[in-house]
């Protein structure tokens, strides 16, 4: 799927896709499964790394020299992003938004280690840092440099197609394994991911109901930014048709904020642990493992249904919160 187009391999793939059989029988789901992109390599891994190789391809393929991205103080984006261009040789600017810290921890401490320079932003938000991104673009160019900017979250056509194409791959797993999804669960942020999946699907003519964990936004706003993300691919790429998407974003844990653990995501992410051994961040996949076991006690997945989690990765932002080892 979009084999034309430029691509850097950086990526370990397929990642694994596996039963989660302890949490499953906890929770009574007989088929409760997980997709491995926290494994999909260098830096700890992470659903980016998908996009990166798309972004990367293309920009090597515009002669571009540097890579400059925006993200918050434990972007798993931006570590994604510096690891890619530590691997291909291009210069890499984060522009984070936040103070800096005294001590660098989780991500920031392996950006700083990947070589990316990094540059503070203590009064804007993750969602206001793109002016600013526009802002150094046109300072660099200035100086002669080819730069090439990543929105946050790499969400951009370019980026969403990685996750129609890992659709594909997840298909060709669970052909194997026997069986076709019917609740995929993931995290939404930017949007990015979910447009992907919600595109794979349709070209796949998959019947899945992609159900999106919003950590960012309220559920009207995500939709408009993945319906936005979607149309936008569809006016660029011949390959996927006009269709009327199904978003299906859950809300209900965006308080008290973006970053902010609660007791509900500390349970999820120690349940996830001792059940499977499989490491939840707090931001993102915590809070879906949250969402996927306030469903199953609900009755919202049904017992039979074949539910996918889909772990984008994020564990490094674990030794960010040393409040998850207090009891």
């Amino acid at each position: 799927m979009f084999d034309s187009l430029p691509r850097e391999h950086l990526a370990f793939l397929p990642t694994p896709l596996h039963r989660l059989p302890h949490l499953g029988d906890s929770l009574g789901l007989n088929e409760l499964w997980i997709k491995r992109d926290d494994l999909t390599g260098h830096s700890f891994g992470g659903n980016k790394t998908r996009k990166m190789e798309f972004v990367i391809g293309d920009a090597l393929a515009n002669k571009a020299d540097t890579i400059v991205t925006v993200g918050g103080l434990q972007s798993n984006h931006c570590r994604q992003t510096a690891v890619a261009c530590a691997k291909v040789g291009l210069r890499c600017i984060l522009l984070l938004a936040g103070e800096e810290p005294e001590t660098y921890t989780g991500n920031l401490l392996l950006n700083s280690m990947l070589g990316a320079e990094i540059k503070f932003f203590p009064d804007d938000h993750l969602l206001t840092m793109h002016s600013r991104l526009d802002e150094i673009i046109e300072t660099l160019r200035d100086f002669g440099l080819n730069p090439y900017a990543v929105p946050a979250g790499a969400t951009m056509p370019i980026g969403v197609i990685s996750y129609a194409a890992a659709m594909e791959e997840l298909q060709t797993q669970t052909k194997k394994e026997g069986f076709t999804p019917d609740k995929i669960l993931v995290s939404v942020g930017t949007g990015g991911t979910l447009a992907g999946l919600i595109i794979g699907a349709h070209m796949l003519d998959l019947d899945v109901d992609i159900i999106g964990v919003s950590v960012l936004s309220e559920a009207d706003i995500v939709q408009d930014r993945v319906r936005n993300q979607i149309d936008r691919v569809i006016d660029l790429y011949s390959e996927v048709k006009y269709f009327e998407p199904k978003i299906n974003i859950d809300d209900t844990f965006l308080e008290p904020g973006y970053g902010i653990l609660t007791e509900g995501v500390r349970t999820a992410i120690d349940t996830f642990a001792k059940m499977d051994g499989i490491f939840l961040d707090p931001v993102y996949t915590g809070k879906v493992g949250l969402a996927l076991m306030r469903m199953a006690m609900n009755g919202d997945i049904k017992a039979n249904e074949k539910t996918v989690f889909w772990h984008t990765g994020g564990s490094p932002a674990l030794f960010a919160y040393p409040e998850l080892g207090q009891i």
